[in-house]
């Protein structure tokens, strides 16, 4: 998609000398998508639906956990492979650009072939269903890929939240000690894989107490009164008469008298397995010359 310091438009002219000399492979096709930027999560959307109307087979994101909450609105059934940019995101991948290519030109290549592996593994058995967590009320819905929360802070304003003192509860699709952001709350409490049938809810109080890395550099004593296992589908009902609503770290929904209904769904975005492409890869004879 467009992008104001055309970074990307740069690297693809740079290419063209590399096939000239023959260090690459022709073929490489560049179809930019027509979008007047606005600079807003609109110009994502909006992206996202032609890129997957055009017949895309694969999204590669480079962004944090709000970028790629927005794609995966609209991407349906076409995979993700997400690139982290940043350092306080949990959802996409932190690995070398080049290796991420390779990856995916291994998994577009197996699905151009139509072949199974030798081993009889499916293409398909290389992008993996993720979770994801719905709040909603009777006017408006919202969704996030690691974590849903609720905070007392009444507007919007910088949108990221950086003290823990403000939140009431937190809502994660996964979690593990040590993690950056929110899920690091009930990460301080119990470790949630992110293929688990099960996510976690955690409550606000002052039973007891757990260190969190809310933002790189800051690591803060959060006040719980309760950690509790969450089940797919599981309803939680939170009552707020001033508040905002958190996804994926942000916040993106002021609340006034509201009642807001939290649940947890496997129905996510699906994601390419990073390590398991490359060994399918390697399984196929793909690095041979």
């Amino acid at each position: 998609m467009p992008e104001r310091l055309n970074l990307v438009q740069c690297a693809f002219k740079s290419l063209q000398p590399l096939e000239d000399r023959g260090s690459l492979q022709s073929g490489l096709v560049v179809e930019p998508v027509e979008l007047k930027p606005q600079g807003t999560p609109d110009d994502t959307l909006a992206a996202t639906r032609m890129m997957c109307k055009s017949g895309c087979n694969l999204l590669i994101t480079f962004g944090g956990d709000g970028t790629n909450r927005l794609v995966a609105m609209e991407s349906g059934q076409v995979p993700l492979l997400p690139i982290s940019a940043g350092t306080n995101n949990i959802f996409p991948l932190s690995c070398e650009g080049t290796r991420a290519g390779l990856v995916a030109g291994i998994f577009l290549k197996m699905l151009n072939s139509g072949t199974d592996l030798p081993s009889g593994i499916s293409v398909n058995e290389l992008v993996q269903q993720q979770k994801l967590l719905l709040a909603e009320t009777d006017s408006w819905s919202e969704t996030a890929l690691i974590d849903l929360a609720i905070s007392r802070q009444v507007s919007l304003g910088g949108r990221a939240i950086w003290d823990a003192n403000w939140l009431k509860a937190v809502f994660v699709t996964r979690c593990a000690p040590g993690a950056s952001g929110l899920c690091g709350i009930p990460g301080g409490v119990m470790d949630i894989p992110p293929l688990a049938p099960h996510g976690a809810a955690a409550f606000l109080g002052n039973r007891f107490s757990v260190q969190a890395v809310l933002t790189p550099g800051k690591v803060q004593s959060v006040g719980l009164e309760a950690v509790e296992r969450m089940n797919l589908h599981q309803l939680h009902t939170m009552e707020v008469s001033e508040g905002t609503v958190l996804a994926d770290g942000e916040r993106v929904r002021e609340l006034h008298n509201e009642k807001v209904r939290i649940t947890l769904h496997p129905e996510g975005p699906w994601v390419l397995d990073f390590e398991a492409t490359l060994a399918a890869g390697l399984q196929h004879g793909y690095f041979q010359i």
